[in-house]
């Protein structure tokens, strides 16, 4: 018997969905509905039909990056040109600096990285050369 008292909150938890509440508030003739207004009479209406409810808004996926580095495939002596692409982290892949914005990111730091101690270190203009490393975010 005491068992069974201990599986059946469990079940019920397990098997019921989540709740969702709004805050409702009263004053006379007026309903005030998770920071929204309405007449007793509309607010009856939106009670009684589900179909008139506003959907809730659904959370950002977990799974969706939030930051990730762009980086150029090769070494510039200058901050590359608008139709360079670079590869992107988070499953982005190579894109352009318009595309990384049209998509919603943001640049938040430039980082120039040097090459490594074995590469040549200057063009033939005689300047040094960097890879270009973009730090983006949502």
């Amino acid at each position: 018997m005491k068992r069974l008292f201990l599986a059946l909150p469990l079940a019920l938890a397990i098997v019921a969905p989540p709740a969702l509440a709004a805050f409702v508030f009263r004053v006379g003739d007026t309903v005030y509905v998770g920071g929204k207004r309405y007449s007793w009479e509309e607010w009856k209406k939106i009670r009684d039909n589900i179909e008139l409810r506003e959907p809730q808004p659904v959370a950002a996926s977990p799974a969706a990056p939030r930051a990730a580095t762009c980086t150029t495939a090769i070494y510039y002596d200058e901050f590359p040109s608008e139709d360079e692409r670079f590869q992107c982290s988070a499953d982005l892949g190579m894109l352009t600096r318009g595309q990384i914005v049209e998509k919603g990111w943001k640049v938040d730091f430039v980082e120039k990285v040097p090459p490594p101690s074995d590469q040549q270190a200057q063009s033939p203009r005689g300047m040094p050369l960097f890879k270009y490393k973009l730090v983006i975010s949502r």
